[in-house]
């Protein structure tokens, strides 16, 4: 069988959000496909500096991080971009302008607004701070390097204004009602996998992706193969070529089955 890279978000995908672990037919379904050749690789929204020890525990091949905005092979860091100083500045302006609560997320660090509203934001902190990630604290006067951001808004948001900001700049991926994942445009999960194929020399005809949210589905859509989890946002459902389980029902181990990985 020909060499295939799988491609795996991580949240909802391989990493259960509620109960925060690795499914242990996961963990199994990886190492057979290691076993047999084939390479595992986390494709994420998160930047390196938010992906937990749990994770990093298992010997993944490469990571694609950060919406295609960072990749690794083997521990070698083969790309790396982050956005420029004063376009970083003007938008820790806007987002306090237009009262957004906005995670800052760097290679290296992530960030939080000072006096952030959303409940939400608040638990992610926390749980980064428990995992003993690199979190800290931003103001309208703080210069820090990122790479994307992540931003909750409310009633009192002035949204409309943040996202004509963002757009020359910016892919802006609606993630929830109140909830916006931003890129920087050219990036993506798609554009991370061509990279890291182009640079391993393999064929896109080789390669299986598997996701369960929206801002998968640039990668879904350019793999060969590509799987929904059966916990996916529904719209998933008729882009992909397979569905399997969902998280909690041995999803990737039935996924990888199917298409003879393992």
């Amino acid at each position: 069988m020909e060499k295939k890279i799988i491609f795996f978000d991580i949240d909802g995908t391989l990493f259960h959000e509620q109960k925060h672990i690795i499914p242990e037919s996961t963990i199994q379904a990886m190492k057979k496909a290691q076993d047999n050749g084939h390479l595992c690789v986390i494709n994420t929204g998160r930047t390196l500096s938010i992906i937990e020890n749990t994770l990093k525990e298992f010997p993944f091949d490469a990571y694609i991080c950060g919406c295609g905005t960072y990749i690794e092979y083997h521990n070698k860091t083969i790309f790396h971009t982050e956005l420029d100083e004063k376009l970083r500045k003007e938008i820790i302006q806007k987002v306090f302008e237009c009262h957004v609560d906005a995670v800052l997320e760097g290679r290296h660090n992530v960030y939080f607004k000072e006096n952030g509203f959303d409940n939400e934001v608040a638990d992610f902190k926390q749980r980064y701070i428990n995992q003993g990630f690199p979190v800290h604290d931003y103001n309208q006067d703080s210069v820090v390097v990122f790479d994307k951001l992540a931003v909750w808004y409310d009633s009192r948001s002035d949204i409309d204004t943040f996202k004509q900001f963002l757009t020359p700049y910016f892919d802006i991926i609606q993630r929830a009602d109140n909830f916006i994942e931003i890129v920087p445009i050219g990036y993506s999960k798609a554009s991370g996998i061509q990279m890291l194929a182009d640079y391993l020399n393999i064929s896109i005809d080789h390669t299986i992706s598997i996701g369960d949210s929206t801002n998968d589905l640039p990668m879904l859509t350019y793999t060969k193969e590509s799987v929904a989890m059966g916990n996916s946002n529904p719209i998933l459902f008729d882009k992909v070529t397979y569905i399997t389980d969902d998280i909690d029902h041995d999803g990737i181990y039935n996924a990888l089955k199917h298409f003879e990985i393992i």
